[in-house]
């Protein structure tokens, strides 16, 4: 019995499930087939003679043991009983304690594979059209201009942040994006909370899904050799920040950055400068998290330091002062 009890120990420790449970029915039937045994030979269930087994006697009129069966027999019955149910609960608790840890997990793997098997199907409803199927990224229609918005990947989200000062916790993260949406952008917002079409359950399974994709893979940044400050802007800040970066607040998207610089602390100086500029670039490297607006999204694995700098230095270029 103790080396059955030992091996369902070792059997839950290595995570094998099925043959912990096996080890376990096996001294379970043994315990409950030694607690029988203790009934019907000491216990309740062994048959007695004489009036107190008769049903004609009432049971507060039958004779009772006398004293000296008390003394002995009984007291012995007593004492049976209890080493019986000793052994049981010494067999039954640590049997317990090995495969419950097990059982747990066993249960969260199978609900999370049914989350994710019904995420991956909301995703492909909902999301695949513009992320695209296996979330490699694509296009959405774009409601402010003739050309498509980008939509980014969502297969290497969790590399792209994992060293991010904005975001902390990458399911959070992407939890409130697919809730809250992205206001001014063809993002919307898919939580009933905030007038979408999905359920919290809905929600978490896709996001569940969008997790259980990722590569691990740390994109890598493009350097865009030989391309101008302006161009970069362009292709990269502009559809949030306008053409000539007079910001576009109006729908919801980022702010003016003509006098982004002043914002920040900058008087014209050259000792204001370099600190203002640091502030400006840690912002483009880590993003910008608005919980009531649309979130920046950090540039850091999108673009080069170079061309990083080279955006910087067209910002620079048009601040407009006073």
């Amino acid at each position: 019995m103790r080396q059955l009890l030992h091996l369902a120990t070792e059997a839950a420790a290595s995570g094998d499930g099925t043959s912990a449970r096996t080890i376990a029915v096996i001294i379970l039937i043994v315990a409950l087939a030694a607690f029988a045994v203790a009934y019907y030979v000491v216990g309740p269930g062994r048959r007695k003679k004489g009036p107190t087994q008769s049903a004609d006697i009432p049971l507060a009129m039958r004779p009772y043991h006398s004293d000296d069966e008390l003394e002995t027999t009984g007291i012995e019955r007593a004492m049976a009983w209890g080493l019986a149910l000793t052994l049981f609960m010494a067999l039954f608790l640590p049997v317990y304690w090995a495969l419950e840890p097990v059982r747990i997990e066993d249960k969260q793997h199978e609900v999370y594979n049914v989350d994710v098997a019904a995420g991956r199907t909301l995703f492909n409803e909902a999301c695949s059209s513009c992320h695209g199927s296996n979330a490699e990224g694509g296009a959405a229609p774009n409601p402010y201009a003739d050309a498509p918005w980008p939509a980014p990947r969502l297969n290497d989200i969790a590399a792209r942040y994992a060293d991010n000062e904005a975001v902390t916790d990458i399911e959070a993260f992407i939890t409130t994006t697919v809730r809250r949406g992205r206001a001014g952008t063809p993002m919307p917002a898919w939580s009933a909370a905030f007038n979408g079409p999905m359920n919290d359950q809905d929600i978490d399974r896709i996001v569940d899904y969008i997790l259980a994709i990722q590569t691990g893979e740390q994109p890598q940044a493009q350097s865009f050799s030989g391309n101008s400050g302006d161009t970069l802007f362009q292709d990269n800040c502009a559809r949030c920040h306008g053409e000539s970066g007079e910001g576009r607040a109006d729908f919801g998207l980022g702010p003016n950055l003509q006098t982004v610089y002043a914002r920040y602390g900058w008087d014209g100086t050259r000792d204001t400068l370099t600190p203002t500029r640091q502030t400006i670039l840690a912002t483009v490297v880590n993003g910008r998290l608005v919980p009531t607006g649309t979130n920046m999204p950090s540039f850091e694995n999108v673009l080069t330091e170079s061309a990083i700098e080279a955006i910087l230095d067209y910002l620079e270029s048009i601040q407009k002062r006073g």
